[in-house]
């Protein structure tokens, strides 16, 4: 008897629709030819309903798995999506007792829309969170531009003398893996980095300080006095200062330091680095640094402080501007994440 599986031959079709023509039961048929009776009948049922002994054009290999195990499979890594394609493929062929591969459940995720990625890190946000970034967003969503125009956006932040914190990607040939060209050097203990205080609002950059050692309140009083106060008389009378929660802005000797100068401070939700455009201006500010070749920490600062003297008023303008749709993603998101 044939092997099982194995397609016939098409003369062997055309023998068993000629023996059937003649008169020939299956059970006869099968023992002539040495096929099993199901052969047979499938063979001539084909012919009967077709008119021929060929088969129909095929798309390929047919799925191995089935509509219920792919709808299981997508149930599994909406519900976990740190899940992986291993895991996914164990428990898969845990419940249904049929072996899958991981480039199986890659292939089926794929098809239905889903992809693996690199997760965008983003600040934990708890409902204590979201309630406030959204309340914000309500109370700021009818500001115009003007007001926006009017706010002095503050920040800290860490430059490394050898590249970012970040995952950097390099475009290689095989085989180029080790070239200086495809490698990210590193240093011991980082090569040393600077942190710095700035700010900047709608018409450039303001103040750029950098902070030696370990900030405390007294040494941010000592900023906010030195570098605040100038950016934020530039703006007018109607000026804003933002900053967020750290426990230096809010400590008791800022507070007062503030009402002493009657400075107003915009009401500022935790965890929100998202709708602060000065975050954006770092990035920016860093990436132009990538470009600079410096080999120590004096170099680093000089060449810090003069591309933030370079940073484009349009740049600023532009980050500004972004406002109303920054306040406008946290509603639609209901005070969750935003691509910001």
């Amino acid at each position: 008897m044939a092997p099982h599986g194995k397609e016939l031959a098409e003369d062997l079709k055309k023998r068993i629709v000629a023996l059937h023509k003649d008169g020939l039961g299956y059970k006869k048929i099968a023992k002539t030819l040495k096929l099993s009776c199901s052969t047979v009948a499938k063979t001539i049922q084909r012919f009967n309903w077709t008119g021929s002994t060929q088969n129909r054009p095929r798309h390929g290999r047919p799925k191995k798995l089935s509509a219920r195990a792919q709808r299981h499979i997508q149930r599994l890594s909406l519900g976990n999506r740190r899940m992986s394609a291993a895991s996914i493929a164990a428990e898969v062929e845990g419940v249904g007792d049929q072996p899958v591969s991981a480039q199986t459940i890659r292939r089926t995720l794929h098809q239905i829309g889903l992809h693996g990625c690199r997760p965008g890190r983003k600040p934990l946000l708890k409902m204590m969170h979201k309630k406030a970034r959204k309340q914000f967003a309500e109370d700021k969503q009818t500001k115009d531009m003007d007001y926006w125009n009017h706010v002095l956006w503050s920040d800290e932040t860490k430059i490394n003398l050898f590249g970012s914190d970040g995952v950097k990607c390099v475009w290689q040939q095989p085989g180029e893996e080790y070239k200086d060209k495809c490698v990210l050097p590193t240093v011991k203990h980082g090569g040393g980095s600077v942190m710095v205080w700035g700010c900047m609002s709608a018409a450039g950059t303001g103040e750029l300080q950098f902070i030696e050692g370990t900030m405390n309140a007294n040494m941010y009083c000592d900023i906010l006095k030195q570098s605040m106060i100038p950016s934020l008389r530039r703006l007018g009378r109607r000026a804003v200062f933002q900053h967020d929660n750290d426990p230096k802005h809010t400590s008791k000797t800022t507070t007062a330091l503030l009402k002493k100068l009657r400075v107003k401070v915009m009401d500022w939700p935790s965890m929100s680095p998202d709708l602060n455009p000065i975050e954006h201006l770092w990035g920016i500010l860093k990436r132009k640094l990538e470009e600079c070749k410096v080999s120590n920490i004096h170099q680093l600062r000089d060449v810090v402080m003069e591309e933030w003297k370079r940073t484009p008023v349009a740049t600023c303008e532009a980050l500004v501007n972004s406002m109303p749709k920054r306040v406008k993603a946290v509603l639609e998101n209901d005070g969750g994440h935003t691509k910001y």
